[in-house]
């Protein structure tokens, strides 16, 4: 068995806001615009269009094999 784990920084910048939809579209260092649903709606009255934003994205992916029966 066993686990990794990535972790990926960057820097994006507010695209679009939607605080009826509860979403936010952000562009990336590579040019790809991302629309995502946000956890707590509240926080889109705290960011603009234009801000820029540091996103961690954490994965992580486990495995386990066993003799087969």
């Amino acid at each position: 068995a066993g686990m990794v784990t990535h972790q990926t920084v960057i820097t994006a910048t507010v695209k679009a806001i939607d605080k009826e939809a509860g979403t936010i579209s952000v562009m990336g260092p590579a040019g790809k615009t991302v629309r995502a649903r946000v956890e707590d709606p509240a926080n889109l009255d705290k960011v603009k269009v234009g801000d820029e934003l540091l996103i961690t994205f954490t994965e992580a992916r486990a495995i386990s094999v066993e003799h087969a029966k």
